[in-house]
């Protein structure tokens, strides 16, 4: 048998029931004359697997989808030159529910907030221009290219801020400077996930400015809470700060129910640490939350194979098999299951 090492935890799939009654979402994309924006990027994101659906948006701006899970989606809506729209959307059961989106010019925003303030001159200017270069990648979830013009865009207003004396354009610059410096430590975020070689530098920047958003978020915008709650139980997780990952997941917990990947990373950690017997409870629990979660078995059917309990460990290997036959783990299950010492047992 090889020896097997599972190091990290892994992003969770589901899998909806196919009796599941479905649900559907439409509306119209609109700037705030009323006209049809060009080039309109309309996805759905369902909150649980980070699966996206990308929208066609036709002629008179409206969009549709029907076939929906009835969850929760992050409803993600871009154009170039406009401020995006990202809002957390609940599907009803076999209902509908219809979102008409205005979106609106960096400068109608500040107008908006501030009639008659303007940010638009000297750095500022310049400023505005790299904050929509940067919400277009953003939007478009290209981390690496926003997260240079995000810091472009830091580095103008700052400028801005040095040189106002208007009291109104100071307090427009700074919370467009705070939008900024937001929106460069999700780039952080991002990049250092999906670039292990950048992860330690991006996160440590990324961390205080995270810190400081969750503590910022209301408790009556749960979803945002939750979102920079798991951002920071990664960073955590990464940095061995157990007892932040358990406050972080904690409150994830709290506002969205038991999560079978908490039980499993608390899994993977105690099988990293060769406390293999210790981890089997956590991968029943999670197993328990979410049945469908294939990768929970391959690791039990390990642990259990360790432990000696050979029966047990053929029963989870093929269950991984029979819920992921093509999964990353498949060619390895397939060859455990062939070993005579498993393939023999009744």
């Amino acid at each position: 048998m090889k020896n097997l090492c599972y190091c990290a935890a892994v992003l969770i799939v589901s899998t909806s029931l196919a009796a599941q009654v479905t649900g559907r979402v439409f509306g119209k994309v609109t700037d705030t004359a009323g006209k049809v924006i060009p080039n309109v990027s309309v996805s759905l994101k369902q909150m649980d697997t980070n699966s996206v659906r990308n929208l066609k948006v036709n002629k008179k701006g409206e969009f549709i989808q029907a076939g929906l899970t009835p969850k929760e989606y992050e409803l993600i809506i871009s154009a170039e030159g406009y401020v995006g729209v990202n809002e957390i959307i609940k599907i009803p059961l076999n209902d509908f529910i219809e979102r008409n989106i205005t979106l609106k010019t960096p400068d109608e925003v500040i107008q908006e907030s501030n009639p008659g303030a303007s940010i638009a001159s000297g750095k500022a200017d310049e400023g505005n221009q790299a904050y929509t270069e940067a919400v277009k990648f953003y939007n478009d979830r290209n981390y690496v290219e926003a997260m240079p013009r995000f810091e472009a865009t830091i580095d103008y207003y700052n400028q801005s801020l040095a040189e106002a004396k208007d009291g109104s354009l100071l307090e427009e610059t700074k919370k467009f400077l705070t939008i900024a410096v937001d929106s460069l430590a999700n780039c952080q975020y991002q990049v250092g996930k999906s670039d292990p070689s950048q992860r330690d530098e991006l996160w440590q920047k990324a961390e205080p400015v995270l810190t400081n958003a969750f503590d910022a978020v209301p408790k009556d915008k749960p979803q945002d809470r939750a979102r920079l709650a798991s951002f920071l139980a990664e960073i955590s997780r990464a940095k061995g700060d157990e007892d932040a990952v358990k406050k972080y997941e904690g409150i994830i917990e709290e506002i969205e129910g038991p999560k079978a990947e908490n039980s499993y990373n608390v899994a993977v950690q105690l099988y990293n640490a060769g406390n293999l017997a210790e981890a089997i409870p956590h991968l029943k629990k999670a197993i328990e939350i979410n049945p469908k979660f294939a990768e929970t078995y391959y690791l039990l059917a390990i642990c259990e194979y360790a432990g000696g309990d050979l029966k047990a460990a053929k029963t989870n290997l093929q269950k991984y098999i029979e819920l992921d036959p093509k999964g990353k783990y498949a060619d390895e299950v397939r060859e455990m299951l062939d070993d005579p010492s498993i393939k023999n047992l009744k």
